[in-house]
């Protein structure tokens, strides 16, 4: 395998709950597909997996029932959080990202030339004990609305300055080094519409600013979606907890040229190429 090549497991929306199926959200039935997911990822021998966000929908103890099937990965999983990791009673705000397996909320590494950063699209959130970041998050929503801007509402998040400087000492290491970038967050950035992170714009142009950055990844729009612009690809991965019984996970493959997506389920195929 040339030295670029790296084979990544990804999944999105899990949103497991011990709750009633409600519209088009099958959250029971989100244990099979998350146990055939992984059983896919130990036959494809992929290097790691990564968990684009809402690993449950509600309640700390829904973390019960989905620890046991990813302790049978063969590989690490590396998570972000969502939105509704965190819709857990206020008591048990803190115990969320432990039982992501996270000693840090926001964190990289890099592998064969690659930088992985992973991002806390929840890092400014309503969901808090802190009233400070509750206050961001009022002031954040309150101004996008005022603007007629799609992303007011308050299931999405924001990324606070302190991440937002360390993810540009990132880029520029990555630039420095000659290392291609993707970064995972639960929240789309483009295309700008009712799904994307409080922040977007600020993101987005602190990405432009750097030719490493390849691709941003992630869930939350459960109907997914794609676009591409200044070089980079904005891909987003559709929700597992969707229908009955259709799973929807993907295969990434890395190398020179392209990232190539193998779509199970619901997901679709795609080669994204590499400029």
């Amino acid at each position: 395998m040339a030295k670029s090549q790296i084979t990544v497991g990804v999944f999105a929306d899990c949103q497991y709950c011990d709750c009633d199926t409600k519209g088009t959200r099958f959250y029971r039935n989100s244990l099979g597909k998350l146990n055939d997911c992984i059983r896919q990822f130990n036959s494809s021998n992929v290097k790691f997996i990564v968990g684009l966000g809402d690993l449950i929908d509600r309640d700390i103890s829904s973390y019960d029932s989905i620890t046991p099937i990813l302790a049978q990965s063969k590989t690490e999983i590396f998570q972000v959080i969502g939105n509704h990791d965190l819709e857990v009673n206020i008591a048990d705000l803190q115990e969320v990202p432990q039982k992501l397996m996270l000693d840090k909320t926001w964190y990289s590494f890099v592998k064969k030339g690659w930088r992985f950063i992973f991002l806390n699209g929840s890092d400014v959130t309503f969901q808090s004990n802190d009233p400070n970041i509750v206050e961001k998050a009022k002031t954040l929503t309150t101004t996008l609305k005022n603007e007629g801007k799609p992303n007011y509402h308050e299931w999405n998040g924001g990324i606070g300055n302190e991440q937002l400087q360390w993810m540009e000492r990132e880029l520029q290491e990555a630039q420095d080094k000659q290392q291609k970038v993707i970064l995972f967050c639960h929240y789309p950035l483009l295309p700008y519409d009712a799904h994307s992170l409080w922040n977007t714009e600020e993101v987005v142009d602190l990405l432009k600013k750097y030719d490493c950055v390849k691709c941003w990844m992630n869930g939350h729009n459960h109907a997914g979606n794609y676009t591409f612009t200044d070089g980079i690809h904005f891909l987003n991965l559709k929700g597992m907890v969707e229908t009955a019984d259709i799973n929807s996970f993907s295969i990434v493959k890395l190398s020179k040229n392209k990232i190539e997506v193998t779509g199970f389920g619901n997901e679709q195929h795609r080669i994204l190429p590499l400029n």
